[in-house]
């Protein structure tokens, strides 16, 4: 009896102990516990499995998911690590989309790779304005640079195509596997995307990204405490517009041909709410968000086509009033977004059935 009483006891105080973190390497792992590991190592392996059981268009409707937690991702670091507001991410997707349109085929990775570049340094520009001003003049000055990106992905016609837009060769291939295959371009999105999530993970832990959290709280402060603010908010601009880059190009050869239509302000403020639904500053919430946003109307499409493809249409007119009144209720009901209610239902069954 003894034996079991004491069986029980370390059971539960396995299942109720946290882990302490003594030193910085320890809160910079990915995974600090077997049970994390074990979890990790399965999305690994769902992800990389997950294109074999999928028919087409839920897989193309996966790789969007993956294409706006990357674009989410790089406003994550942005507003929720840094603390700047910005509103021009679409304007960045659509720079790395038109620079990897130039190079297809077995060029796909370097067109990516050259979009996500192109538009850092582009980044890093739009960041000067953040050294001077925050807030809600820094929000205007975003909004501008999305309309000057629009302005001239339109009339840029050598470039961009114009209103018309770019499209890519159909018979384009990477290492001799059509790219108009969806499951080709969602491997190329994953060797693109796999490490730049554990890269961003890594950096909110460490010395740079505490230093981020230091200026997002109090600029004024972090500057008095040796934060180089200069350093600190161009980079954050660089990385944000980097990972928006990349989506873009992902995008490109996910749909084949772009217009400046696919990067309005209708789809920074939808990147935004990636942000704010999913919980900012977390790397688990770009992901989270960016299933909640590009599934819901998907769902609701479906819901809608049962009763008629005229209720299809009435959706479509009203998606920018459904985004905008979900914005408001997370900001009211759950600040922290799905992660901050996810850890509520986590650590209530870590002490279930206990009270406390």
């Amino acid at each position: 009896m003894y034996r079991l009483s004491q069986t029980l006891t370390d059971a539960f105080s396995r299942r109720f102990s946290r882990t302490v973190r003594e030193d910085y390497r320890q809160d910079e792992a990915y995974a600090s516990t077997p049970q994390g590991r074990f979890w990790l190592a399965v999305a690994i392996i769902g992800v990389l499995v997950l294109p074999l059981l999928l028919p087409q268009y839920p897989l193309f409707v996966t790789t969007q998911i993956l294409i706006a937690a990357l674009a989410g991702l790089g406003l994550h670091l942005l507003v929720g690590g840094a603390g700047q507001i910005s509103l021009g991410q679409a304007a960045f997707v659509g720079i790395g989309a038109y620079v990897s349109s130039h190079l297809s085929g077995d060029l796909a990775p370097l067109g990516i790779l050259a979009g996500g570049l192109v538009a850092a340094l582009i980044g890093i520009v739009l960041g000067i304005p953040s050294l001077r001003i925050k807030g809600a003049y820094l929000a205007i000055a975003t909004l501008a640079f999305q309309f000057l990106a629009d302005y001239v992905f339109k009339r840029w016609t050598a470039f961009t195509g114009g209103v018309a837009g770019r499209s890519l060769p159909a018979e384009g291939t990477f290492l001799g596997l059509p790219l108009a295959d969806d499951r080709v371009v969602y491997y190329l999105g994953l060797v693109f995307a796999i490490p730049m999530f554990f890269y961003a993970k890594r950096l909110l832990s460490t010395r740079a990204g505490r230093a981020w959290f230091a200026v997002r709280d109090n600029d004024l402060s972090a500057q008095l405490s040796g934060v180089d603010l200069v350093r600190s908010k161009l980079t954050a601009f660089a990385l944000s517009a980097f990972y928006g880059g990349i989506a873009g190009g992902i995008l490109m050869h996910l749909i084949g041909a772009v217009t400046p239509e696919n990067f309005v302000l209708a789809f920074s403020i939808q990147y935004l709410a990636i942000v704010i639904v999913g919980g900012a500053g977390t790397v688990l919430g770009a992901v989270l968000g960016a299933l909640f946003i590009v599934l819901i109307p998907e769902i609701l499409s479906v819901i809608a086509g049962a009763f008629g493809p005229q209720y299809v249409a009435q959706l479509s007119a009203w998606r920018s009033v459904a985004f905008g009144v979900l914005i408001l209720l997370f900001l009211i009901l759950e600040p922290r977004g799905l992660v901050g209610l996810w850890g509520r239902i986590r650590d209530y069954f870590r002490t279930w059935p206990l009270p406390y």
